[in-house]
């Protein structure tokens, strides 16, 4: 039998969709699977290695390995009112002063881009530790994502802009944050049948799936951790459809177009 390498992180939406796989509540004909947790600007980074057959990344990541990964219509987080936040430690926005972003690679960094329309100056840090620099400095910019949109007002932090609303109300289309993607040559039929199989089991087992979703989130409160999966799972984790293929398919273009102004520029 296979191993199966799969990479996801331990936030709360990736663990529920994947919770019957993980428990071998469902199985993967042929394959034994191998799970490994990371946060998401690592699996960003990895996914260029091709170490693992299956694993979620950013959409804003995906041109890096096309060439030798396939797209899945399942599993990924993509919807409305699910972007991320830049907030500040302070009271006013220094657009010159340094913005913490939690990686190079993900859409909340092309997000943040997509909103500012100018260079800003950055500093690349994992999302947790982002946040808490975020409330020991009053002075501290930074792009939070994950659970921590539902967090910031409690621990004294402020909006400058949601990045998700501003390309929602620029394009119209929802949201696309992270995807999941098989190594080519791989039967992704049977694989993002697995995945809708596992979602599917969840929600018929939310106990036992949420209980999977404490083991890994230890540091998150219950009503956190359901508020995360209550925001960041819905039909598109199911599957994209056509109205989430549009909104991938412009998303991608405006990577695409981003890309190309900065080799002219």
């Amino acid at each position: 039998m296979k191993t199966l390498n799969i990479a996801i992180s331990p936030c709360p939406n990736d663990v529920f969709i994947f919770s019957a796989l993980i428990l071998n509540r469902v199985r993967i004909p042929g394959f034994q699977l191998q799970f490994n947790y990371y946060d998401i600007e690592t699996l960003n980074e990895r996914a260029c290695s091709g170490e693992f057959e299956l694993l979620k990344i950013s959409y804003a990541n995906f041109s890096r390995c096309q060439n030798d990964y396939d797209l899945l219509p399942s599993g990924g987080a993509l919807g409305r009112g699910v972007g991320p936040l830049l907030l500040t430690g302070g009271n006013d926005w220094h657009p010159e002063n340094e913005i913490m972003v939690p990686g190079q690679y993900t859409t909340a960094n092309f997000l943040l881009d997509f909103w500012a329309q100018k260079p800003l100056r950055k500093k690349f840090v994992t999302f947790n530790t982002l946040y808490d620099l975020l409330k020991e400095d009053k002075n501290a910019q930074g792009v939070v994502i994950h659970e921590k949109r539902f967090t910031y007002k409690a621990d004294g932090l402020r909006l400058i802009q949601d990045l998700g609303s501003h390309w929602e109300e620029q394009t119209g289309c929802p949201i696309p944050l992270g995807c999941v993607i098989a190594k080519k040559g791989l039967d992704v039929s049977i694989l993002n049948n697995a995945i809708k199989e596992s979602l599917t089991w969840a929600y018929e087992h939310k106990e036992e799936a949420f209980s999977l979703c404490k083991r890994y989130a230890s540091d998150l409160t219950p009503a956190v951790i359901q508020a995360h999966i209550d925001l960041y799972v819905n039909d598109f984790s199911l599957d994209l459809g056509s109205a989430g293929e549009a909104a991938v398919a412009l998303f991608f273009q405006r990577v695409q177009d981003k890309a190309t102004l900065a080799v002219q520029q």
